[in-house]
């Protein structure tokens, strides 16, 4: 039958399909179609309380991110503090993988998750980076007023003294744990880890001279910046001479030691990369875009983030993470020994 304006049945069915498969195409379709990403808030969960490093980094991605995906709606996020990070991390693993749930946290924990398999019954094979949006390197920390100036001067002493300087970690077999391990063990200084529950206790115990120093996150440890001096960086620059003026290790020190820094990122399950492989591409690709965007960077700004923001791919996060996983398995037992002393 001809309807009017010559156009039949059939040609109005296909147009309207047309019409559908471009709405579909560009994102913007309702979702009784279900074919549009995200077609809900994104949730990100977070393994740390609120106002810590993670959560406060991590919030500022929403809007941009959010503007990025092309999404009308904002991201949510959820705190899960408890267990090293486990909580969040199981969550994310067992939310349904149409990547709408994913985890921000640093990369180091996610290491010592699955090097301690704290996360029963899954591995790294069971995870997919997003990407990392910072790097925070790590720095060692001394009163304000304490004698040392650089890392060298430190270790100088920390080798002769008979009485160990102490160093406060976040928690036992952590990110700062380790670090401080690979110092002690590479440079024969003679340090005593002395654990705290949280960085932020741990960086407060060195601001009050409860201990000799602290080897902490450089941006995470800002709240201690008027009450301490950073002395060493452990990686080849530091990004923020603006704030402290640690110098880099390798550039003083008769020994060479690893870059160890805390690249933050996003994670999602592997099950959204195979089930949901447009999904996952869309996340990898909005988080570029949002990472380059002024309204990030603005944010980022306002929380004096910029000079550490470092965008990694994901195929960067997983060599990061098989180097570090390495980093751990060689320091290890002498982490473990430290723990009969705790």
């Amino acid at each position: 039958m001809q309807h009017s304006h010559g156009i039949t049945r059939r040609s109005a069915l296909k147009g309207a399909g047309a019409a559908v498969f471009g709405l579909a195409a560009s994102g913007i379709v309702s979702r009784a179609h279900g074919a549009a990403f995200p077609s809900k808030s994104i949730e990100v969960v977070i393994g740390f309380d609120p106002g810590g490093g993670t959560d406060r980094s991590a919030r500022l991605v929403g809007p941009a991110w959010a503007k990025a995906l092309g999404s009308p709606y904002p991201f949510k996020f959820t705190n899960m503090p408890g267990a090293g990070a486990v909580i969040a991390l199981v969550h994310t693993l067992k939310a349904r993988p149409d990547g709408h749930v994913i985890n921000a946290v640093p990369a180091p924990h996610v290491a010592w998750i699955f090097e301690l398999k704290r996360a029963k019954g899954y591995t790294p094979e069971d995870i997919a980076f997003i990407g990392a949006y910072f790097d925070d390197p790590n720095v060692l920390l001394v009163k304000k007023d304490a004698k040392w100036n650089t890392i060298d001067e430190f270790i100088d002493d920390a080798r002769k003294t008979k009485t160990p300087f102490t160093v406060s970690v976040s928690t036992p077999m952590s990110a700062a744990h380790a670090a401080t391990v690979v110092l002690r063990e590479l440079t024969g200084a003679n340090l005593k880890v002395v654990s705290f529950q949280g960085g932020s206790a741990a960086r407060n115990a060195v601001a009050g001279g409860h201990v000799t120093a602290c080897l902490a996150p450089y941006w995470s440890a800002l709240h201690v910046l008027e009450l301490t001096k950073g002395i060493g960086i452990l990686q080849d620059s530091n990004p923020a001479p603006h704030l402290w003026t640690p110098v880099p290790a390798n550039k003083v020190l008769d020994v060479k030691i690893p870059n160890l820094s805390e690249p933050y990122l996003f994670l999602v399950s592997a099950a959204v990369k195979k089930e949901h492989p447009e999904n996952y591409r869309k996340l990898v690709d909005s988080m570029k875009v949002m990472h380059r965007s002024e309204e990030f960077r603005k944010a980022a700004d306002a929380q004096d983030l910029t000079p550490f923001l470092k965008y990694m791919s994901p195929e960067e996060c997983d060599a990061f993470m098989k180097d570090y996983l390495a980093l751990l398995e060689t320091y290890r037992p002498a982490m473990e020994k430290d723990l009969q002393s705790m």
